[in-house]
């Protein structure tokens, strides 16, 4: 049986799903395959994929009849896979020729790892690289009290939802599903990396062959300029601000319970207090900004 299955949901993704789609096939692992769902797209993205099962026998396309929205995609991709090993690749993200092969290789190596992917490069519209996302790696390590803390305290802004992109077992991918369902509410994909961390070993590759286009599905086309910019400084700045608003505390703290629930590490979910004073003096100067600026306005 191939090794590795792939399931990339695509919606509209007409801009950038091209290049992802040439990334899976440069891998220099050949043993995959892959499954694009396309999600009833109104754009060129049927077409393209098309284009692409005709050149390479591994891929396969489906456009689903109606729009069934995204987290319900991402999970139609997972249960056709019967594969051992389980990957999503996004419409608009790429990878390094290199990427699958390392991750195949510790997972070979390591039968408890239940996902395994490396540092990340954010990159903008054009594949330009904004900023290296080297903290993954302090990430790796087996289900503890101390990495699931080192997990919630981490910073938002560098990067550790993407875990989630990561090459999976199979099977780890699903009772991770099970544990977290993804749905549609802010920080959903934080917490759904926190369900994993909190129950299966993960490695973290300190090379950087994973790159991740900036904005992502909630941004179809990308974020360039001004909006680059602004993350860049912040993050370089005080990444300790980069973190979740004020205003959605509630449900992203409920998530982390939820995320959390039937591991040793419940009350770890508490520690998301210890950030709440400083997602709250962010939240009043960006306020008192916007008080001022309609006055002079």
């Amino acid at each position: 049986m191939t090794k590795v299955f792939i399931g990339m949901p695509a919606y509209n993704g007409e801009r950038f799903i091209r290049e992802a789609i040439e990334s899976v096939i440069g891998q220099s692992y050949a043993d995959w395959v892959m499954l694009i769902s396309d999600d009833a797209s109104t754009d060129k993205t049927r077409a393209i994929c098309e284009e692409y099962t005709k050149k390479d026998s591994r891929i396969t396309y489906y456009r689903q009849e109606k729009n069934i929205g995204m987290f319900p995609n991402f999970k139609f991709l997972l249960d056709h896979a019967d594969n051992e090993y389980f990957m999503w690749a996004a419409q608009d993200d790429m990878r390094e020729p290199d990427y699958l092969g390392v991750c195949v290789k510790h997972l070979n190596e390591n039968k408890d790892l239940g996902v395994t992917t490396t540092c990340t490069t954010l990159i903008d519209s054009k594949g330009e690289p904004v900023l290296n996302e080297l903290e993954l790696a302090r990430l790796s390590g087996k289900p503890s009290f101390t990495s699931v803390a080192q997990y919630i305290l981490q910073p938002e802004i560098l990067g550790k939802c993407n875990l989630m992109y990561g090459v999976w077992r199979t099977e780890a991918t699903r009772a991770t599903w099970k544990a977290y369902p993804q749905r549609t509410t802010w920080g959903q994909d934080y917490m759904f990396s926190l369900a994993l961390i909190a129950r299966f070993p993960i490695f973290v590759d300190g090379r950087t062959l994973f790159k991740k286009r900036f904005g992502g599905f909630s941004n179809p086309g990308g974020l360039e300029g001004a909006q680059i910019e602004e993350f860049r400084k912040a993050k370089l700045r005080n990444p300790k601000n980069g973190m979740f608003p004020f205003v959605r505390f509630k449900g992203y703290f409920n998530g982390h319970v939820e995320a959390l629930r039937g591991t040793p590490y419940l009350l770890g979910a508490t520690l998301l207090l210890i950030r709440l004073p400083r997602a709250f003096v962010i939240y009043v100067k960006r306020k008192n900004f916007r008080k001022i600026f309609r006055l002079k306005n």
